[in-house]
């Protein structure tokens, strides 16, 4: 059975409004700084494994090095475990953003990335992320939830092969799963993140 992930819709404007932004600009590293504490201090508060959903104002301007500093630098605290493991769901970026952010990532050559998501459903996935586990995770948004012998069967993969793309999902933070013990061990069922009320189960 399903528990269903927990996912915490957080204004972004309203989370640095008393930092001296203004309105739709978020912009320098300095001020980027200044938000990662903010931000990192609202993660700690959730429960290990949810997603943030960050909702962005409309027509927003991020620059390169504001994105660096906060989600880009809390995604890597996250895999380093030095913050609690969440996912974070973009909302509302503009394609300008979209673009700044996957140009920092790229940059730096990270392993992240991150998913773009908007009210009506639609997603991306922005940042660094090989073909084959682009293809298991949008197989994996078509059918909502994905075992190893599932993907397998789907894609005429050894299990094994199908167990380690869905596990590199999970650990990009973007998949959530649940586990059962059954008579072979532990079943590991993966799942795509639902943020509207439409998307199928």
């Amino acid at each position: 059975m399903e528990r269903k992930g927990v996912i915490k819709v957080l204004d972004v404007a309203d989370l640095f409004k008393d930092l001296g932004f203004s309105g739709r600009f978020f912009l320098t590293r300095q001020k980027g700084n200044q938000a990662f504490e903010r931000l990192k201090h609202y993660v700690q508060q959730q429960p290990e494994g949810s997603a943030i959903l960050l909702s962005f104002p409309e027509n927003q301007l991020i620059d390169v090095s504001f994105l660096d500093e906060t989600i880009i630098r809390l995604q890597e605290h996250m895999s380093q475990g030095q913050c609690p493991s969440s996912t974070l769901l973009l909302q509302g970026l503009t394609p300008d953003t979209i673009a700044n952010l996957g140009a920092a990532i790229e940059f730096r050559h990270l392993k992240l990335a991150f998913l773009a998501v908007e009210p009506n459903g639609q997603w991306e996935c922005v940042g660094q992320l090989e073909l084959s586990l682009r293809e298991t995770l949008n197989l994996l948004s078509i059918h909502g939830s994905l075992t190893a012998p599932k993907l397998s069967e789907l894609l005429k993969l050894a299990v094994n092969s199908a167990s380690n793309r869905l596990k590199r999902l999970y650990d990009l933070h973007l998949a959530r799963r649940d586990y059962e013990v059954t008579n072979k061990g532990l079943q590991y069922t993966y799942y795509f993140w639902k943020w509207t009320e439409e998307q199928p189960v």
